[in-house]
């Protein structure tokens, strides 16, 4: 095999993996390599795509890969499993299918065996695909039924914190930084102000967004798009509506 044509590794982990475990993409790494020196292998180069879905086509990880391997540039590619590259079986045998048109080799860190030209390796490697699958749909399933009962319960289901809060071991509670800002956007447009009037306000009195930039019409606008939270201690997620009084930052209807 010419040094034209290198062993390379695809390795990903999605948004959700990564608070659950920490860095799997490392994790990976290590299979792979050590996979590769079982099989007297090289990888000359890893491509990563982090905090992204098994179920998204346009990984710029993947994307790279793909264009590698149609410049005629790649020869054999490791997983470190076929969930590592997708989690959608029709996604996974497109995927298959175009990198054997480019006359790659998959080869699957724990499927060790696997050989691609087997009918029943592949006809193995498409019944773990669709368990992949399943299993990421069952995932999906577990995450919206917590985060219901989270908001029955007056828990912020997850996910971003509302401008005006900040973490509190498993919940949220207010930020008294945050939540001055959020009384000065509801004095300002009692007022009549326009929405980028306001963020202008905003901005000469020295307040700035979490990310420290300037406020904008947009983020203002959002801010006040949850007057029930701010007011009532509302939350929301999806038709299921819960609330917590110890997150009210409004005193009265402004």
């Amino acid at each position: 095999m010419g040094p034209h044509k290198p062993v390379v590794a695809y390795c990903r982990v999605s948004t959700l993996e990564q608070k659950r475990r920490g860095n799997g993409i490392e994790i990976q790494i290590r299979d792979v390599t050590l996979f590769a020196e079982r099989q007297g292998l090289f990888v000359l180069r890893f491509y990563k795509d982090e905090g992204a879905s098994g179920v998204a086509e346009k990984r710029k990880g993947l994307q790279r890969l793909l264009r590698d391997c149609r410049a005629g540039r790649v020869e054999r590619i490791i997983i470190p499993s076929l969930d590592r590259l997708s989690r959608d079986v029709r996604l996974a045998e497109n995927l298959f299918h175009k990198f054997e048109q480019f006359g790659v080799e998959i080869l699957i860190a724990d499927m060790p065996t696997y050989n691609g030209k087997d009918r029943k390796d592949v006809l193995i490697r498409q019944i773990r695909e669709a368990i992949a699958e399943e299993n990421r749909k069952d995932i999906i399933e577990r995450l919206w039924k917590g985060r219901q009962e989270r908001v029955r319960r007056g828990f912020a289901p997850g996910g971003n914190i509302a401008y005006g809060y900040r973490r509190n071991g498993d919940g949220i509670e207010v930020n008294p930084e945050e939540a001055d800002a959020v009384r000065s956007i509801f004095d300002l447009a009692c007022s009549k102000l326009s929405r980028q009037t306001v963020a202008a306000a905003l901005n000469e009195k020295g307040f700035l967004r979490r990310n420290g930039k300037a406020w904008t019409r947009r983020q203002v606008s959002a801010v006040l798009e949850k007057r029930a939270l701010y007011h009532e201690g509302r939350l929301r997620y999806g038709k299921i509506i819960g609330q917590n009084e110890k997150l009210i930052i409004l005193d009265e209807l402004r």
